[in-house]
């Protein structure tokens, strides 16, 4: 299915999510009227040193893992107070290192085992050092009915795959440093054979999966 806005076609959700639960990283489309940006992500709990780098290297962007709030309330993890933010603003919450096993926390190796920490139900508060690197986002509590944004919708694909709720997110950039559209982010996806799905679809499929539950 071709999505004008964006110059790309996105793939059948089904294959999304297959390759999502894989630990493949796959891009995701929020509605051009919101923010209009392209996001890579992946499944926190398959993140390795390698994934990161790759991330990096072809996103470009900044990158976060979301979370559900629950999670960073069994952590104690603050969220960050908005300032002269719209209501629309992403919840950030304080950044995080592992501290085990990890030097700086800074490389893409410490990054991901912080990022596959989170999900670990036997990691400890004391587990992890309070500011780090790893930046963190707070899914809204009502899920996709609450807010249609990037983490919402890529926590939610983490539950279609059947995986631990926690996603990490890197937003896709220009080799330019503009935000990714149009031809050069149909061209970083089919360069990388990329999987492509919206926030819109990830909403639709949880939708259903819920109705017939």
């Amino acid at each position: 299915m071709d999505n004008i806005e964006y110059a790309v076609t996105t793939d059948p959700i089904d294959a999304v999510v297959e390759a999502f639960a894989s630990g493949e990283p796959v891009v995701l489309l929020d509605h051009p009227d919101r923010e209009g940006e392209a996001d890579m992500i992946l499944a926190a709990q398959t993140a390795t040193g390698e994934k990161f780098n790759r991330m990096s290297l072809l996103a470009r962007g900044l990158i976060a893992v979301g979370l559900t709030a629950r999670r960073l309330a069994e952590l104690e993890v603050p969220l960050i107070k908005p300032v002269n933010c719209s209501g629309n603003w992403p919840h950030f919450a304080e950044p995080v290192d592992y501290r085990i096993g990890t030097t700086t926390g800074a490389s893409a190796f410490d990054l991901a085992a912080t990022a596959k920490a989170l999900t670990d139900p036997e990691a400890r508060i004391e587990d992890f050092a309070r500011p780090g690197h790893l930046q963190l986002l707070c899914e809204n509590e009502a899920g996709l009915r609450g807010r249609m944004g990037h983490t919402e919708g890529a926590v939610s694909l983490a539950r279609l795959a059947g995986l631990y709720p926690a996603t990490v997110i890197c937003e896709m950039m220009d080799p330019d440093g503009r935000m990714a559209a149009g031809e050069p982010l149909r061209t970083i996806i089919q360069q990388n054979n990329l999987l492509v799905t919206t926030v819109q679809s990830v909403a639709d499929t949880t939708e259903r999966q819920s109705t017939r539950g």
